[in-house]
This record gives structure tokens, sequence and C-alpha cells, in this order.
């Protein structure tokens, strides 16, 4: 089994939804007592977190004051944010005005990445070329601003790799590119090895969610980094292969129907801490 390489440190970092059903300040809180010092701002537009059943940052109502009293806290926590996560479709009027929001956001926090979607019904046809030239617009209205654009691992084109590889090929924008996550290619296929599978698309990785499962298609099994189904390591080794040196951060959601508290939620980020320190990985 290969193993990371042992020369070259990554920013860590982790995202609130570790503490899947809290408020995102407990996550803030007890990301630094675990030594995490960069974080994902949860932003998701406000239909969205309504449906996932998650408290969200509106930027909508945010002026500059409040903006800067957000980073206040934060600082006040030794964290800064790394990622804002808005999950927006470019082809819906409304998701895009959010995506815009979350992405002048973003500029205003210092933040280099937002976290966006794609819709499911865009694979082919007209659909595909209006989403192809809409990232490209994006990808613009991101740069301008110093944040780039990770694509999720969702339904539709970026499902798997080899999928988001060849739309992202045809977007062909340096502000654009995948945010892979290693639970989720189980989630949404069930099939697939993302050890093998991010060989198709590495190069095209600008952020990585670090994410273990137990389950595979449609089943919410994920559990700490090392008690599932991932093989981290080569995951890892096929990044370094072509040179990334971008961000990883956990995304431990957790596990369907369990109720765990805050210091349960918190060893499972501790042991997947130690478990990423044991396989090599700097940071």
């Amino acid at each position: 089994m290969s193993a990371p390489s042992a020369s070259k440190r990554h920013i860590l970092a982790a995202t609130p939804t570790c503490f899947f059903g809290y408020d995102p300040w407990t996550a803030y809180r007890y990301f630094q007592r675990a030594g995490i010092r960069h974080v994902e701002v949860v932003a998701f537009a406000p239909f969205l977190g309504l449906s996932a059943g998650l408290t969200t940052f509106a930027p909508e109502s945010m002026d500059a004051r409040d903006v800067q009293l957000f980073r206040e806290r934060l600082q006040s926590l030794q964290l800064t944010p790394l990622t804002v996560d808005a999950f927006c479709d470019p082809l819906d009027p409304s998701q895009l005005k959010a995506l815009l929001c979350r992405i002048d956001f973003a500029q205003q926090l210092g933040a280099s990445f937002v976290l966006g979607d794609v819709s499911p019904d865009s694979e082919a046809g007209e659909r595909r070329r209006k989403l192809v030239n809409a990232l490209r617009w994006l990808g613009d209205y991101a740069g301008e601003r110093g944040v780039r654009i990770a694509l999720e691992t969702h339904e539709g084109l970026t499902r798997n790799g080899k999928l988001a590889r060849g739309l992202l090929d045809e977007v062909n924008h340096p502000g654009v590119g995948f945010n892979y996550d290693t639970g989720n290619i189980y989630y949404y296929n069930g099939d697939i090895d993302p050890a093998k599978d991010i060989k198709e698309v590495a190069e095209r990785v600008i952020h990585v969610h670090l994410k273990d499962t137990q389950g595979g298609k449609n089943q919410w099994q994920f559990c700490a980094l090392g008690d599932g189904r991932v093989d981290f390591p080569k995951v890892i080794a096929a990044l370094d292969a072509v040179g990334y040196d971008g961000p990883y951060s956990l995304e431990i959601e957790g596990m369907e129907g369990e109720d765990l508290n805050r210091q349960q939620h918190l060893d499972r980020i501790l042991r997947s801490l130690d478990y990423l320190r044991g396989i090599g990985l700097q940071f």
C-alpha cells in the first residue's frame, strides 16, 4: 500500500457538519480544542439549510460590520475561514443569486474556496451547454475576488471522478475545480472505489473532503476515518502523484440513527486525526 508523501504539508480544515445537529459555533469551539485551525463556513441558501436540517449562516442579512464581527469571533477561537459551503445550482436563478452572494462573502472573510453544486438534470444537451457557460462565467467572477469554486461530489455530473473530469475539462477554467469527497463516492455510486476513481480527476481536484463510510449507495454510515471502506493512503498517494497542494477538510457526518453528545463527536474527530498522522499525512 502506498503511503502519503512525508515531505508535503497540507492545510487541514473541518466543516461544522462534523457536529451534525449542533450549532456551527459549537463545532468551532470543539475544533479549536482538537487543534484544528482552518474551518469551513456553512452558508447554504435558506431552503437548502431547511431541507438538510442544518443551521446555516446567511450572508444576505450581514452588512460589513456583521462580517467583521464574524471574523473577529473566529479569530478569538484561533480559527481561519478557508471555505464557504454554498452548494447552489448555477442554473437556478434564485440559487445563482445566492451563489454570487456567497462568493462575495468568501472574499470578505478572506476564504479561498466556495463549494458549489450542479443540477442533476444537466448531464447532456442544452442544459449541459448552459452549465458549462455558467461555470466559466462564475470562474471569472470568483477569480476577480481571489476565490475558487470547488464543485462538490453530489448527484449528477459530479457524482464520480470520471464524470466530473469530463465536465471540468469542458469548462477548462482555472477558477473552477473539484471537491473530491471520499465518502460521497460510495454514497452516490455504491460500487466505485475512491482510491481508483480519484485518478480519473486528480489533476482537477482543488479541495478534498476526508470522509469515511461503512455503507454503500444512499447509506448514511459516515464513521471516523480509518473505520470504514476508504483506502486513504491510496487516495492521498494518487493526489501526491499529480502534485496536489490543496487543503484536506474533515467531514465526519456520523451514522444514521445515532445520537452523540459533544464529547463523542470530538472523540471521533480526535481518532480521525490520529489515524491521519498514523498514515503519514502532514498537516
